[in-house]
């Protein structure tokens, strides 16, 4: 009996995993507009990506950014579940996601117990344009609001 569920598990998780990824509007690449931006937290990055894949619970998003003093890569992980997760790559905090609905997730930052930041992601209705929207306080101290970042999908 055991092994037959786990056969089962082997043949309907990759399943639902697709099912999911069919169905996540944000998944793909994205790459900053800069003409369309209005970046109010700090010098804009010269190139920014991100690449989202699906994972079980959501998806993973891999932000590449370009500035003047180089480059740098984080991981983050959109899970719906309320909880907050660490990031991997060059800035580590946590983060949580909330979905508002198909097109718009809140997030918010935490650093050292704090939340330090929040954004709200919305997708354009034609899914081609994905708009970020950031106010709060840099790693640095700084404060900002209304960081406005478009991304065009690739």
């Amino acid at each position: 009996m055991a092994k037959r569920t786990l056969i089962a598990l082997a043949v309907v998780l990759p399943w639902t995993v697709g099912l999911t990824a069919q169905n996540e509007p944000y998944l793909g690449t994205w790459e900053l507009n800069l003409v369309k931006s209005s970046i109010t937290r700090g010098a804009p990055p010269q190139s920014e990506t991100i690449a989202n894949v699906a994972e079980p619970g959501g998806f993973t998003s891999t932000l590449t950014s370009v500035t003047g003093r180089g480059t740098s890569v984080e991981i983050h992980h959109y899970n719906f579940d309320g909880g907050f997760h660490q990031t991997e790559g060059s800035d580590p905090r946590e983060l949580s996601f909330k979905r508002i609905d198909r097109r718009t997730i809140e997030s918010d930052t935490r650093r050292s117990g704090q939340i330090t930041v929040n954004r709200r992601f919305e997708l354009a209705e034609d899914g081609k344009t994905m708009t970020v929207t950031a106010s709060g306080t840099t790693g640095g101290g700084q404060k900002y609001t209304n960081d406005v970042r478009v991304y065009d999908r690739k």
